[in-house]
């Protein structure tokens, strides 16, 4: 298994549409969305409340579900069509979970 984490700051004008209602919505959306990302484990949804800095940590079957998911039109509209710049991208190996024990 693959751990992605994804680290992004929005742009201004994605910012200034956010309000509490909004944001909930929107991530009411992608979570039914990503249930259905072919190789996804799981996804946690993270902010940085102090500058709503965005994340997410990705738990994906193989390195190829993550690969094609970075080619996909949901990364895209998810993550790269609202962040400034580039997305800080890091990948590790899964060697330890609390629900399969050892995996390494």
């Amino acid at each position: 298994m693959i751990v992605a984490v994804i680290l992004f700051s929005l742009k201004d004008e994605v910012k200034a549409t956010m309000d509490e209602e909004a944001v909930k919505a929107h991530l009411a959306n992608l979570v039914e969305e990503y249930k259905r990302v072919p190789g996804l484990k799981e996804k946690t949804f993270f902010m940085n409340p102090e500058n709503i800095d965005q994340g997410a940590v990705l738990v994906w079957e193989s390195q190829e579900h993550l690969d094609q998911y970075l080619k996909s039109d949901l990364y895209k509209t998810a993550v790269t069509d609202i962040c400034e710049g580039e997305p800080r991208l890091e990948t590790y190996l899964v060697t330890a979970n609390l629900e399969d024990g050892v995996l390494i």
